[in-house]
């Protein structure tokens, strides 16, 4: 990969932060199901699109690893965990998941040039900064962000050739809080931190 690739690819992974602008938008009436339409359209699209490049071997893409050359790329795994996310997660343990997996990757992959055992304690520091953050009024806060933001680190830390960290990275995480959520209760349930910028009846 030549660093045209390499820095795109980085890149990439940052933006991907933006998907949590989904929140922006409200959930009901027309813009509701409007926004819920294009997250399953750009998810197929992508899916299509990276099927149509594993068969004809025609398209290069930029910023794909050598090893995704003959497997679903990365980013197809980044929007399907994003869509469950988005979908079927309350704000509260979608946008944490997102966000940290966004970060976390880009930073472990940096660092682990370094040192790797300091790239998993950042991930790990970064990933808790980013759920405590969001889970602050939460009287569950300091257990649900050491607890997601360990299950997280542990999803970089495995690498599997079929099952990619970008997908891991977000669901794994969410996983632990919904089993916490189904002991618990509602009560452990922070408020939100986005609301619609516009309100539709």
């Amino acid at each position: 990969m030549n660093s045209f690739d390499y820095w795109f690819r980085r890149s990439a992974h940052i933006f991907a932060t933006t998907f949590i602008s989904y929140y922006f938008l409200p959930d009901s009436g027309y813009i509701g199901i409007l926004k819920r339409i294009i997250v399953l359209s750009l998810l197929i699209i992508f899916i299509v699109f990276d099927i149509a490049r594993l068969k004809r071997k025609r398209y290069k893409l930029t910023g794909l690893r050598d090893y995704e050359e003959n497997r679903i790329g990365s980013y197809v795994y980044f929007g399907i965990g994003t869509s469950i996310l988005l979908l079927l997660f309350p704000q509260q343990i979608a946008i944490p998941c997102i966000v940290s997996a966004a970060l976390a990757d880009p930073v472990a992959g940096e660092l682990r040039k370094i040192n790797l055992k300091l790239s998993y304690l950042i991930v790990f520091m970064l990933s808790f900064f980013i759920f405590y953050s969001t889970w602050l009024t939460s009287p569950y806060a300091i257990l649900i962000s050491v607890i997601s933001s360990l299950s997280l680190t542990l999803s970089e830390l495995k690498k599997f050739r079929y099952l990619d960290d970008d997908l891991l990275m977000q669901i794994v995480p969410a996983l632990t809080i919904l089993i916490f959520y189904l002991v618990l209760g509602k009560e452990i349930m922070p408020r939100e931190i986005i609301f619609p910028l516009l309100e539709v009846r």
